[in-house]
């Protein structure tokens, strides 16, 4: 299973006996999954689509629970692209279960100048408490929420087809102390996300999936000590880069010396030193310095060198 289903398992197993988050997370379920058929008398019949029959069976109880409804769950074929051989789970509630007063409750359906109306965006009065926010979070994350693997990058996303709620949304999750997400259009859908692994991080906790979070940290910190010793490793390869190129320079200089000179005729400290760089082509000037008797410093290392260069140079220019 993906980290998103996973996220999704721990989630739809979060029970709350607080009436009031109760309806906050059934309020932000129903807005993002829920569809009205109008039924007799002006009423209308709830229809929810889920493709995990762990949401399907933690919604059925949980309407139960607060409202006392009976909520009828049936199967069909998904309606994803691509997974046609899939189930989807289908909760419908009927006016006779209570599904004008559900709709009421969770501010989907309400009253304007005597004619009711469905709504956009989220019904401030289901999200008065912290609780209640973070259960609507939960709610509107089982509905329509995905997360990416964060072995391969950091991403959590809630898709929305209504542009008011994707803003409510945003405003809601920048309630809380340092969390903030952004809004993209994509396509005919609105989508809500953040990408920062902090604010990721904080969003799971919040929602109440502490598994899944846990997980998330430890794969933060494998990356990053991976990414640590992958930049180790550059580095290395780089410095090995720059020691090599240094010893070709070195050993050039070192020849034409000995053709113009003889390198016998040189003063006894750079006869060593070039004796050492011709034994050992590829090592540092520090390792040089080691090997030489008595050893020096890298800076004295350098500079012998750096007299071989002169001497170099003073050659060509003959």
């Amino acid at each position: 299973m993906s980290f998103s289903s996973d996220l999704k398992g721990e989630l739809s197993r979060v029970m709350t006996d607080k009436k009031q988050e109760q309806l906050a997370e059934i309020a932000g379920f129903l807005r993002v999954s829920a569809s009205m058929r109008l039924a007799g008398g002006g009423n209308f019949t709830i229809v929810c689509n889920t493709e995990s029959p762990a949401i399907a069976r933690h919604y059925k109880k949980l309407i139960k629970s607060y409202f006392g409804s009976t909520v009828r769950l049936s199967v069909g074929e998904s309606m994803v692209p691509g997974k046609s051989n899939e189930n989807r789970y289908i909760l419908t509630v009927s006016p006779e279960e209570k599904s004008q007063q559900i709709l009421r409750e969770t501010g989907l359906l309400l009253i304007r100048e005597g004619y009711d109306y469905l709504s956009d965006g989220i019904y401030p009065e289901v999200v008065r408490s912290k609780g209640s926010k973070r259960a609507y979070l939960r709610g509107i994350f089982l509905g329509c929420g995905t997360m990416s693997d964060p072995r391969k990058g950091y991403h959590l996303e809630f898709a929305l087809t209504s542009e008011q709620t994707a803003q409510d949304l945003r405003k809601l999750i920048g309630s809380f102390v340092d969390l903030s997400a952004k809004v993209s259009q994509r396509n005919k859908q609105y989508v809500v996300y953040m990408k920062k692994a902090d604010y990721i991080s904080d969003m799971l906790a919040l929602m109440g999936a502490g598994g899944a979070m846990m997980d998330f940290e430890n794969i933060r910190i494998y990356r990053g000590q991976r990414g640590t010793a992958q930049r180790h490793d550059n580095c290395d390869y780089a410095n090995m880069d720059r020691t090599l190129t240094a010893a070709q320079e070195q050993l050039a200089w070192i020849r034409a010396v000995d053709a113009k000179y003889g390198l016998e005729n040189l003063p006894p400290e750079l006869r060593e030193v070039a004796r050492v760089r011709m034994e050992q082509p590829e090592a540092s000037l520090a390792e040089i310095g080691e090997a030489l008797n008595p050893p020096i410093k890298k800076p004295g290392v350098s500079k012998r060198f750096a007299r071989l260069r002169d001497l170099a140079a003073s050659e060509e220019q003959r």
